[in-house]
């Protein structure tokens, strides 16, 4: 039996529900964890945060009208491109798109926009395609 460092009582495993708030909002977010059934303390590892991270981070997503993790995967995937891919298009770093859909980071603004913009058909990815090619001619021409 594990004992509660604060209180001597009793820590069980289990998922609990809580209260997150973000911008005068609150969401329910489902946590696990090592709880003192006498104390309520909470005993968090890196993993337990991990498992609650998604949802804390489409939540503040939503808030802030960005794209959650599910609809950067989703439209990543109508695009028919690799994480990989996606990155070097849309920059970021190699992992970017990982991050992303995980809710590991959140996308910045100015690329949540490009790809609502990609999704909606205003902007096409043979658009993007062509521009980031010019970019990267024109920065090896000027040595960058």
């Amino acid at each position: 039996m594990k004992v509660c460092p604060i209180c001597d009582g009793e820590i069980k495993r289990e998922e609990r529900t809580i209260v997150y708030r973000y911008k005068e909002h609150t969401r329910d977010i489902q946590q696990m964890g090592d709880y003192c059934i006498e104390c309520q303390e909470g005993f968090l590892s890196p993993r337990d945060l991990k498992f609650s991270q998604k949802a804390i981070s489409d939540f503040k997503r939503e808030m802030d009208n960005l794209l959650t993790a599910d609809e950067v995967k989703a439209i990543r995937k109508r695009l028919n491109l690799t994480q990989e891919k996606a990155s070097s298009i849309f920059g970021g770093g190699v992992r970017a798109f990982h991050k992303y859909e995980t809710g590991e980071n959140t996308q910045s603004r100015p690329l949540d926009i490009l790809l609502k913009l990609v999704n909606s058909g205003k902007v096409t990815i043979d658009d993007i395609q062509n521009l980031y090619l010019q970019y990267t001619l024109n920065n090896s021409k000027v040595g960058i």
